[in-house]
């Protein structure tokens, strides 16, 4: 029931004509702007190499078909089933959307990944976090990213930063989501 949950509920999504940023162009008509982590499959169990179970390793992140307009790509990575609030693991901001690609083995608290800039996940620590569920429950680990017209400088590039940041340059998002429990 989960992986049919996570696969109705993930996929491509287009932002609304009036998020597109000031040109207003739809240039998404033909196209599905994408994005794929590692060798998980949309809707299916996060490999534990990227877990605390494991290594905590770096997902690489694929995308394709931004849209012609798109200045920079932005990752967030959220568990939405945390205990208290929406946990964010990773943030990378203004990656360059010819790359198509963070490429595997980042290291975790670098200030880069591939051609973007690590923002400050929710402990406060730059870089990825490795999820790490408690109390043996599976949560979802959904990964956004965002085509946007703009580069942008988040001052800090914490969740609320960069989320303000992008506000109104998002000319499509597209979402993965995997699950992992203990």
């Amino acid at each position: 029931m989960i992986l049919v949950s996570g696969v109705l509920v993930s996929g491509c999504i287009q932002a609304s004509e009036s998020q597109k940023g000031q040109s207003g162009a739809d240039s998404l008509s033909n196209k599905s702007f994408v994005v794929s982590v590692s060798s998980a499959i949309n809707g299916s169990t996060l490999p534990t190499r990227y877990t605390c179970m494991g290594p905590g390793q770096v997902p690489s992140i694929f995308w394709k078909n931004a849209p012609t307009e798109t200045k920079s790509i932005v990752l967030i990575m959220d568990d939405p089933d945390a205990r208290d609030n929406v946990f964010t693991h990773w943030i990378v901001y203004n990656l360059n959307p010819g790359d198509e690609a963070i490429p595997p083995n980042q290291v975790p608290a670098a200030d880069r990944a591939g051609s973007g800039y690590q923002g400050v996940n929710s402990l406060g620590s730059k870089g990825y976090y490795p999820p790490c569920p408690t109390g043996g429950q599976t949560h979802r680990y959904i990964f956004t990213l965002y085509a946007l017209d703009s580069v942008i400088k988040p001052n800090p590039a914490d969740r609320s930063h960069v989320d303000a940041a992008m506000e109104g340059h998002v000319l499509a998002k597209a979402r993965s989501i995997t699950f992992f429990g203990q």
